[in-house]
């Protein structure tokens, strides 16, 4: 019956212990989940930072955006005209932005396929891809377009080859 009586010191310096090590149970947990989270705070940032780094490394490590910038001053611009027939566009539609082509835009048409696109449009593009968006085709300019015609040692006229592929 001595438990029974609240002013039993035994009971009293039971709960008094009970009481210390819980909280110290919870001031640990406590302090457990803030460090874990400045942990991946962190870490997530320096994730995060690395993938930037990688991709600008990737970008400018990238062969075919310097060649494909290249490629876009071989292709000239031309603008847009209502009633202009474009070989490749039967719909006058951009294929990269699905816009309607309007009067006074200025247009790409690649050479290979002829497919005419919105200039921002197909720059954008042609910054990761070599390849027409449409057909797939090459993109660039054939080197014959690039360089011009071989010149003549003899002055006279130079015979040139037209392949023409059909999709």
């Amino acid at each position: 019956m001595a438990e029974d009586n609240p002013n039993n010191p035994i009971l009293s310096k039971f709960a008094v212990i009970l009481a210390g090590v819980a909280s110290a149970a919870v001031v640990v947990t406590v302090y457990h989940c803030v460090v874990v989270s400045c942990r991946n705070r962190g870490r997530q940032r320096s994730d995060r930072e690395r993938l930037q780094q990688l991709m600008y490394q990737r970008a400018d490590q990238t062969p075919s955006s310097v060649d494909n910038s290249a490629a876009l001053l071989m292709i000239p611009a031309h603008k847009y005209h209502k009633g202009m027939e474009l070989a490749g566009n039967d719909d006058g539609v951009c294929a990269v932005c699905l816009s309607e082509f309007e009067e006074g835009e200025e247009l790409r048409t690649l050479p290979e396929c002829m497919h005419s696109f919105h200039v921002a449009c197909i720059d954008m593009w042609l910054y990761s891809h070599t390849n027409c968006p449409l057909c797939r085709s090459n993109a660039t300019p054939s080197p014959l377009l690039q360089h011009g015609l071989p010149e003549s040692s003899s002055g006279g006229l130079t015979d040139v080859v037209v392949q023409s592929r059909r999709l």
